[in-house]
């Protein structure tokens, strides 16, 4: 008896589906689904994506040494963690670029980055400290004025927001009239009817690189290499242009 039940539990683990961990920006979050997909039918895995804030997610691989690849929402959070060693392959997958997000029809008649300072309007801003498009945004508003208008803006501000989505849901459901977010998100299928995009001059707002990059620490390499190349194949780039991330 005991040899039977040993090799049902060898014949489990042999059939058991290997499972990549992914953490994921919010913003990319539906965009990799859809590739993920892909890649769970023809390799029959699972690929577990665990989205939020840039920083939050960094926080979270580095302290727990555990899965397999990190899209965050610049290549900024790339450059500044290099140094951590827990970065290994990766390719370049998309562009995020800061817009303005109003409601639908602008109907505040928002015109640019100024209107951030309008003491008429509920304005909000990423978190800086837990996201990458409060972090973004802040460089957008220094490019633009420097630390005095920064400082102005923030005196303005009725809100710090968690991340990408829940800037958006607060232009929804009207608790804010303007904020900055990454364009890409105004164009998902549950924003567009909703939120519109006033455009920030890119001198002020580049495209930021997104870097699909695998975990040093991954149990899973090849089949982490394997995503990482289909999300920059021709296919995956077919998805992302779809979300707003590419425009080629």
């Amino acid at each position: 008896m005991r040899i039977i039940v040993l090799i049902f539990l060898f014949l489990t683990l042999l059939s058991a589906q290997e499972e990549l961990l992914f953490y994921c920006g919010t913003t990319m979050a539906k965009a990799m689904r859809e590739i993920a997909q892909l890649m769970e039918h023809k390799y029959n895995i699972k690929i577990q994506i665990i989205q939020g804030g840039s920083g939050d997610l960094y926080n979270s691989l580095s302290m727990s040494k555990v899965g397999d690849l990190y899209l965050p929402g610049s290549d900024s959070y790339i450059k500044k963690h290099q140094k951590d060693g827990l970065f290994g392959y990766s390719r370049y997958v998309g562009y995020n670029q800061i817009a303005i997000v109003v409601a639908k029809h602008n109907p505040k008649h928002i015109k640019g980055l100024d209107d951030l300072v309008r003491e008429d309007l509920n304005v909000a801003l990423g978190n800086p400290n837990t996201c990458s498009i409060g972090r973004a945004s802040i460089k957008v508003l220094k490019r633009y004025k420097g630390d005095k208008f920064v400082q102005q803006v923030k005196n303005n501000i009725i809100i710090f927001v968690n991340d990408s989505r829940d800037m958006n849901q607060k232009i929804k459901t009207h608790e804010i009239d303007m904020g900055l977010n990454w364009k890409a998100t105004a164009y998902f299928p549950q924003n567009k009817p909703y939120i519109d995009v006033v455009a920030i001059d890119e001198k002020y707002a580049p495209k930021k690189k997104l870097l699909l990059t695998m975990l040093t620490f991954s149990t899973h390499k090849d089949l982490a290499r394997k995503f990482i190349d289909l999300v920059a194949s021709k296919k995956g780039k077919e998805i992302m242009k779809k979300y707003g991330f590419l425009d080629e």
